[in-house]
């Protein structure tokens, strides 16, 4: 039992410095500093906390004319009956008067969605350059996902919106982004059968 113990401490303290190592890595995908100009994309986040964040980043991102325009992705769950982007951008509008350069793609569920619709989205037509908006850990991802699926499309910058400091929070995000990079890897048949269960199927509309 003794042994067992010493295991199990073992592992969550790899844990916690593993989780400690990623947080701090993703810190320097932000390139905020960088961004001159391009459309910019933001993520849904099912918490309240975070969607504010990822407006406000994005609002922000418009008014020092790092981005002409905000395109809101995914967050689309037909069981539930929401549409997360569309209020997104509703909030946005809102908060910022730019009505007229905000808008939202209602068909995305998940990042992937989401970044496969990209090239579809008439309020990203002739942009030069992406700007993503949503925590580091995400972004991480969301940028790597592109690179495979954008097919030779815009240039991808990321912008990292402010993030908790809560060690759990930390946590809870990091094996997040871990259980989703598995997830991306699975099958796509598998993939989409795990998104129909957990989010809702639009064929049975």
């Amino acid at each position: 039992m003794r042994h067992v113990r010493i295991l199990l401490v073992r592992l969550l303290v790899a844990d916690l410095i593993a989780t400690l190592a990623f947080f701090g890595l993703t810190r320097l995908v932000d390139q905020t500093g960088q961004i001159t100009h391009g459309a910019g994309v933001v993520f849904y986040s099912g918490s309240a906390r975070e969607a504010d964040a990822r407006i406000d980043k994005g609002i922000a991102l418009l008014e020092a004319g790092k981005v002409d325009r905000l395109v809101m992705v995914g967050g689309h769950r037909p069981q539930e009956g929401i549409v997360g982007s569309q209020d997104m951008a509703l909030v946005a509008i809102r908060r910022s008067g730019y009505g007229g350069r905000i808008s939202a793609d209602v068909s995305s569920r998940d990042t992937i969605s989401g970044l496969q619709t990209l090239a579809g989205q008439p309020g990203l037509a002739g942009a030069e350059q992406l700007v993503f908006v949503s925590n580091c850990m995400h972004l991480l991802r969301a940028k790597s996902i592109y690179q495979t699926v954008s097919k030779g499309g815009p240039r991808a910058r990321s912008a990292c919106a402010k993030a908790s400091l809560n060690p759990v929070d930390i946590w809870k995000r990091a094996h997040y982004e871990a259980a989703a990079w598995v997830f991306y890897i699975l099958p796509e048949g598998w993939r989409d059968n795990i998104i129909d269960r957990l989010r809702g199927d639009d064929s049975q509309n």
